[in-house]
């Protein structure tokens, strides 16, 4: 037997050996496939022993390939990695083939992904905002003013809706399906809303649009963790937080400039249409996430996956969230606290969140929102921690520029350049807290000294008064605005760390859900705490000027004014009560302010109870070269 006999026959007694180890691995996973499938016509030795890179030459002398130990190596790797194995004539796989990390994490179609998903989180922020500055154009059009509030109002019902249940449906119809469905929902409502012909119909196209808005921000959030190590995650979490940032502060601006020309306010959403659709068209061509493991006989059919869905607790979840999110956003406005018709949406409202917590606790096999994780320190810490964070940031954003409008006579633009700040605080604070994460794997400590700081932002915002320096009323948003921003970075990687990787979904779904409530809830209690302060603090002040010269009735009519414009408090307001009513306006806001301080203390509260977790650098989350370094 000549050297090249031997050599090629050690060479297949060692690739026999190493098949047989996978083979064994293989019966011990329930995976019967081979890794590669020879057709009858080729014998089986030459399937195993085909060449595993396509680089890799065979060898002239031997006809074997030119492969050794360590490729085989290789090879069990990428079999046995993240979402590798899948049948070859599978249908269902085609779009979203098996992918190696090394593809997912790097490279120049993963940038071109997360540059698509950075265009829809930005456009889904504009759309939150641009009507901030169109609904005057809007009111006058459809001779609708008394209800122009329900243009914003149908986009964010049906955002913070819609927003929850995209985790545990895209686990289930994947990824792609549902980055395709919310930028398709999204395009076809913004083409809606150029279109509109009547009011309603615009309100019915701003729903359709919130529906496809809150999916972009919540799947890209949760497609990220699928693409990127939790070591990694943090920064781009962080660019998405500033490209968010970046569309809410443009709304108006965007919204405001079509309409003052030619193009009209439908301009600023057709503008949303070919955008979009380059974000969707995007995802459909580059967008190819790994697969799931199935078994042989596995159903992959559509009715299925149907069958798979939580309906039950998808329903009672919508119900309650439409319920309780009217009652929040109508109470106090077009609903009187006091009337039947509000009392009676409350207890809809809290029935149906108990119908639903125990649906999805004692009935649902597969639950729309695992409730259960809510049991583990991280993930509700975070979860509240999002909730009273949301609640004092929105709060403060409707309410401080009352302040600078209403005590202070600022001007629009004036108040606008006090707030412009905010948007580079977040920015600072979402990618610092991501580079930090980077290179450090920790964030316990380093979020709690944020949270202290936005304690402290919260409270000089509380300590404000009339006479307060130019200099501090640029700054007022941006201390408290770095340290939400951080917050809001690290809050959601802790609950992705603290579930296992199949559950990463539903548990950004659980953030989001709080999220959307805690805006929806702190700017409803915020607004009724200001309301009944002014009534109050006018009503106490006002009527002692009673007497001859002022009588009760004109007094009245004084302070029904007053509660309904504070320009009418600084331009016709008669001189010997225009101190007194901007004093009103001062404590009411102050008495606005101390409820998201106190908010945000019980931020720093939440947060503290959660459980620092370990950072990977691998997307399986196992120990990888870089983790042992670490050690």
């Amino acid at each position: 037997m000549g050297k090249k006999d031997k050599q090629r026959n050690k060479l297949r007694e060692f690739t026999r050996q190493k098949q047989l180890q996978q083979a064994k691995k293989n019966d011990m996973l329930e995976e019967t496939r081979p890794l590669v499938a020879p057709s009858s016509a080729e014998p089986i030795e030459a399937s195993l022993l085909l060449p595993i890179k396509p680089e890799i030459l065979q060898d002239p002398s031997t006809d074997l390939p030119g492969f050794v130990a360590e490729e085989i190596g290789q090879q069990e790797e990428v079999a046995n990695g993240y979402g590798s194995i899948t049948d070859p004539h599978d249908g269902d796989n085609k779009s979203e083939r098996p992918v190696s990390t090394a593809e997912e994490i790097s490279g120049a179609r993963l940038r071109v992904i997360m540059l698509s998903m950075y265009l829809g989180i930005f456009l889904a922020a504009i759309d939150n905002t641009i009507v901030s500055t169109t609904s005057a154009h809007v009111a006058s059009e459809f001779n609708q003013l008394s209800k122009v509030s329900w243009i914003a109002t149908s986009y964010l019902l049906s955002s913070a809706t819609f927003q929850p249940l995209y985790g545990k449906v895209s686990d289930i119809f994947g990824r792609k399906c549902l980055l395709v469905f919310t930028n398709v929902a999204f395009l076809i409502g913004c083409l809606m809303c150029g279109l509109s012909k009547s009011f309603w119909w615009l309100v019915i196209a701003r729903f359709v649009a919130g529906v496809g808005g809150g999916g972009l921000t919540s799947m890209s959030s949760i497609t990220i963790t699928d693409l990127v190590p939790l070591r990694e995650r943090a920064m781009y979490q962080g660019i998405c937080n500033v490209f968010y940032g970046l569309g809410t502060a443009c709304g108006g601006i965007v919204g405001g400039w079509f309409s003052d020309n030619k193009g009209g306010w439908r301009m600023a959403f057709l503008i949303q249409v070919p955008l979009s659709a380059i974000s969707l068209l995007v995802i459909i061509l580059h967008l190819k996430l790994p697969s799931k493991r199935a078994t042989r006989n596995q159903d992959n059919s559509i009715k299925r996956k149907l069958l798979a869905i939580d309906w039950l607790g998808a329903s009672t979840l919508v119900i309650f969230l439409v319920l309780f999110l009217l009652t929040a956003s109508l109470g106090g406005k077009e609903i009187a606290y006091g009337s039947r018709t509000f009392a009676l949406m409350l207890i809809s409202s809290l029935l149906s969140c108990l119908v639903f917590i125990y649906v999805e606790l004692r009935v649902a096999a597969d639950p729309i929102l695992p409730l259960r994780f809510l049991a583990i320190r991280s993930v509700l810490g975070s979860s509240l921690s999002n909730w009273f964070c949301m609640m004092a940031t929105m709060t403060t954003s409707y309410y401080l520029p009352i302040y600078f409008s209403g005590v202070l006579n600022m001007s629009p633009t004036d108040v606008g350049k006090r707030l412009m700040p905010n948007f580079f605080s977040v920015a600072f604070g979402s990618l610092g807290a991501g580079y930090y994460m980077k290179k450090t794997r920790k964030y316990y400590w380093f979020s709690l000294i944020f949270c202290a700081v936005a304690v402290l932002g919260q409270l000089q915002i509380l300590l404000i008064d009339p006479k307060i320096p130019t200099w501090r009323q640029y700054i007022l948003l941006l201390v408290p605005g770095v340290g939400t921003s951080v917050l809001i970075t690290v809050a959601l990687l802790a609950m992705i760390a603290a579930v296992p990787h199949e559950h990463q979904a539903a548990t950004t779904s659980i953030s989001y859900a709080f999220r959307s409530a805690g805006c929806t809830l702190g700017v409803s209690i915020g607004g009724a705490i200001f309301r009944e302060s002014l009534s109050k603090l006018t009503t106490r002040y006002v009527l002692r000027y009673i007497s001859k010269e002022h009588p009760k009735e004109e007094l009245l009519k004084i302070i029904d004014k007053a509660s309904e414009s504070s320009e009418w408090v600084h331009h016709s307001a008669p001189d010997f009560i225009r101190q007194t009513l901007l004093e009103c306006y001062h404590k009411a806001c102050k008495n606005t302010f101390l409820f998201c301080f106190i908010c945000s203390i019980l931020t720093l509260v939440s947060f503290s109870i959660i459980k620092e977790k370990k950072l990977h650098s691998s997307l399986d989350r196992k120990e990888d070269q870089e983790d042992l370094e670490d050690l």
